[in-house]
C-alpha cells in the first residue's frame, strides 16, 4: 500500500513534466474518442440512409407508361395490385397514384397527378424526389380527400397565370377533351379545381405537374378502377432484391417492376467505403494512442533508473518498485485521459465534424454528399466506449512502464545508478 501512495505523490514531484505528459496522452485519447464517434454517426447515419435512399420500387402496367390518356401508354395496374402488394413482408408503405397529361401552350406538357392527401408529391421522370417545398398557400390535409381542390407547380401557375399571393382563391380548369398527338381526348366534362398552394421542386419539369385527390381525379376523368403508378416503399436497403421478386410473384406479368438498382450501388461502394475509412481512422488513433502512451511512459521510467537503483539499495523488494511505477503510470494514463475527454466534450462535436467533413466527404458521390453534412456528431459517449479506450490506454501505459522497470529491476542497484 505504501508503494501505491508513493507513486501517486511522485505525481506531483515535477509539475511541468506532470503537464507535458497529460497532454501527450490526452491529444491521442482525444482522436481516439473523436473516431469513435465519427464512427457511431456513420453507422447512424449510414442505418438511417439504408431506410430511406432508394428503397422504393415502381410498378406500373406492363408495358405502359400509365398515363390515363396518352396514345398507346394508357394501361393501368389492376386496382387489386394494391392489396397484394401491401400484404407483402417488409413492404412498409404502398402508395398508388393517377397519371394524366395536359397539352399547354407553347408545345409542352404538363401533368395531372391524383394522390391520397398524405402521400409523397412525386415529380415526374424523378419518382423517388418528392415533397418539392411549398412556397404559397398551404399542403395537402385529411379533409381535402374528394375535393375540388389542388396543389400546382410554379412553372405551370406561370403558364396559367396564377401568382402566389392569387393562391387561395385562384382556379384553374381541367378540361380531359383537349388532344394532341401523344394525348387523346376524353369524353368527360371540364372541371375547376381551387388552387390552395404552389410548389417549388428545383428544376423546370418537375415544376409543370398539378396535384390533386386521387378520388376527384378519378371523377374528372373516369377512372373507377386502375392504378397508373404504384411506389412500394421498402423498409430496410437491404430488402429491396427480396421484396421486388415477391412483388413480381404476387402481380405477375401485368406490371413492370422497377427496381432502384442505385440503392444496391451505394451500399455496396459509398456505405462500404465510408465505414471502411472510419474504421482505418479507428485502427490508426488507437496505434497512435498506444504507441504514445507506450514509449512515453517507457522513456519516464527509463530516466529514473538512478531512483530504481537507490530504492533497491535501502531495501525496496522489484515487486515493491515496479508497484510504484505501475501506479504512477496508470494514474497518468487517467489524468491524460480525462483531459483528452474534457477536450473531447468540450471542442469534440465541431472538429470531428470538421475532420470527417474535410477526410471523407470528397469520397461520397455528389448527390449524397448534402445528407452527411449534417451528419450528427455526438460528443456524449456510452459508457461502454469510455470504458473500453480507458482500458486500451491503461494497458498501454502497464506495459510500457512493466517493461521499462524489468529492465531496470534486472540490475543490481549500483548498476541501475550507472545506467541512467
Amino acid at each position: 500500500m505504501g508503494m501505491i501512495i508513493l507513486g501517486l505523490r511522485n505525481l506531483l514531484r515535477n509539475k511541468v513534466r506532470l503537464v507535458l505528459v497529460a497532454i501527450l496522452i490526452g491529444v491521442p485519447f482525444f482522436l481516439l474518442l473523436a473516431m469513435y464517434s465519427i464512427g457511431d454517426a456513420m453507422q447512424r447515419q449510414t442505418t438511417v440512409l439504408n431506410e430511406n435512399v432508394n428503397t422504393v420500387l415502381q410498378l406500373r402496367g406492363r408495358g405502359s407508361m400509365g398515363h390515363v390518356n396518352m396514345v398507346g401508354q394508357d394501361r393501368l395496374l389492376p386496382q387489386d395490385t394494391l392489396e397484394k402488394v401491401r400484404g407483402i413482408e417488409h413492404v412498409r408503405q404502398a402508395e398508388p397514384y393517377l397519371l394524366a397529361m395536359a397539352p399547354i401552350t407553347p408545345p409542352n406538357f404538363v401533368m395531372h397527378v391524383g394522390l391520397a392527401p398524405g402521400a409523397v408529391k412525386r415529380l415526374e421522370s424523378h419518382g423517388e424526389a418528392g415533397n418539392p417545398r411549398i412556397i404559397a398557400g398551404r399542403d395537402f390535409m385529411p379533409e381535402d380527400a374528394g375535393q375540388d381542390v389542388a396543389i400546382i407547380g410554379q412553372g405551370y401557375a406561370e403558364w396559367a397565370g396564377i401568382r402566389p399571393e392569387d393562391v387561395g382563391k385562384a382556379t384553374l380548369t381541367i378540361d380531359p377533351t383537349r388532344t394532341h398527338p401523344a394525348i387523346f381526348g376524353m369524353d368527360r366534362p371540364t372541371r375547376e379545381l381551387r388552387i390552395i398552394g404552389m410548389y417549388a421542386s428545383g428544376y423546370i419539369f418537375g415544376d409543370l405537374q398539378l396535384f390533386m385527390p386521387v378520388e376527384t381525379f378519378r371523377s374528372i376523368y373516369g377512372i373507377d378502377q386502375g392504378i397508373s403508378w404504384l411506389f412500394v416503399n421498402v423498409d430496410n436497403v437491404e430488402n429491396v432484391p427480396v421484396v421486388a421478386q415477391r412483388l413480381q410473384e404476387a402481380v405477375g406479368d401485368v406490371a413492370d417492376i422497377l427496381v432502384p438498382e442505385s440503392a444496391a450501388v451505394f451500399t455496396a461502394t459509398t456505405s462500404q467505403r465510408v465505414t471502411q475509412l472510419t474504421s482505418v481512422g479507428g485502427i490508426l488513433a488507437v496505434a497512435l494512442m498506444v504507441i504514445v502512451v507506450f514509449f512515453v511512459l517507457l522513456m519516464i521510467v527509463r530516466e529514473r533508473a538512478r531512483e530504481i537503483g537507490t530504492l533497491k539499495a535501502i531495501g525496496a523488494s522489484n515487486g515493491g518498485v515496479t508497484t510504484q511505477f505501475l501506479t504512477e503510470a496508470v494514474a497518468l494514463t487517467l489524468l491524460g485521459g480525462a483531459l483528452g475527454l474534457l477536450l473531447f466534450r468540450g471542442i469534440g462535436e465541431i472538429v470531428t465534424g470538421r475532420l470527417f467533413a474535410l477526410s471523407i466527404g470528397p469520397f461520397l458521390p455528389s448527390h449524397y454528399r448534402p445528407l452527411f453534412e449534417s451528419l450528427a456528431i455526438n460528443s456524449n459517449l456510452s459508457a461502454s466506449t469510455l470504458a473500453l479506450v480507458i482500458a486500451v490506454a491503461v494497458l498501454a501505459a502497464v506495459i510500457g512502464s512493466a517493461y521499462g522497470v524489468w529492465q531496470a529491476v534486472k540490475l543490481s542497484p549500483l548498476e541501475a545508478m550507472k545506467h541512467e
